[in-house]
């Protein structure tokens, strides 16, 4: 086989494409590079999750526990910026369908074009949409060379975004009532929270479309500068959750609950 990549042949299978990702001696598409975790993504080079998610500077643990599902699942990715784990659970064969929540519309457009180089189109669907409590639109504030960093979550009076973040955008939101047509609950749901502070909301939109009934595992982000860690834990144990794994042992960390 080539070292380069047959962009003409989307019959490819999924694991057939795990494989040939995976040898590091592929010839990237221009425009793309083949990440640390042996997908394609488009090069943003003055973004910093970018770099943190061709570098493999994020651990692991969740690409791995992906990587190992043999039962079929359905994966939701909330704050799935420019496709990292959506990607990876949809080159899963036991993965159904994978959904990709990301808001900011610079992102979405790296999302949909990295699903596409990486030939998982029929299973990963992005949805430009943040998910919360009601629907509607919102504000969200970015930060300028950070795409990761964009967030809904209420921000000191003192605060200037223009100094700190940059820039402001306009999104839409889905609650509950619209969440529960674009999920399918007849696989386990492997759900994955990374909204910068907005988790709680997300949590409850989850709770009051009784997706998360469906979950056996939510993979969360805790920051201890807008995260309650123990609050979100009691809240996930009231809906049926046991075990917490920490990624981490740093203040700044991952959490994956699972019943």
């Amino acid at each position: 086989m080539s070292d380069s990549l047959c962009l003409d042949t989307p019959a490819l299978q999924r694991q057939t494409r795990r494989s040939i990702f995976q040898n590091k001696t592929i010839k990237p598409p221009a425009g793309f590079i083949l990440s640390d975790y042996g997908i394609l993504l488009q090069q943003n080079r003055l973004d910093a999750t970018f770099h943190f998610c061709t570098k493999g500077s994020y651990d692991h643990f969740l690409a791995d526990y992906l990587h190992h599902q043999h039962q079929p699942f359905v994966f939701v990715d909330i704050g799935a910026n420019q496709g990292l784990y959506s990607i990876l659970a949809g080159l899963n064969v036991n993965c159904q369908k994978a959904i990709a929540f990301e808001p900011v519309a610079r992102t979405f457009a790296l999302l949909k074009s990295n699903i596409a180089i990486n030939g998982i189109g029929d299973f990963v669907h992005p949805i430009q949409a943040a998910v919360s409590l009601s629907s509607g639109k919102a504000k969200i504030t970015k930060k300028l060379g950070h795409s990761g960093a964009a967030s809904l979550r209420q921000l000191p009076g003192w605060f200037q975004p223009a100094r700190w973040f940059g820039i402001t955008e306009i999104i839409s939101m889905l609650g509950p009532e619209a969440l529960q047509p674009l999920i399918p609950t007849e696989a386990d749901l492997i759900i994955k929270v990374d909204v910068e502070g907005h988790e709680k909301t997300v949590f409850d939109a989850l709770i009051a479309s009784h997706i998360l009934d469906k979950a056996k595992a939510v993979f969360y982000e805790v920051n201890p500068r807008w995260s309650e860690e123990k609050a979100l834990e009691t809240l996930l144990r009231q809906q049926g959750f046991s075990n917490f794994t920490r990624t981490s042992s740093k203040p700044c960390h991952d959490v994956l609950a699972t019943r």
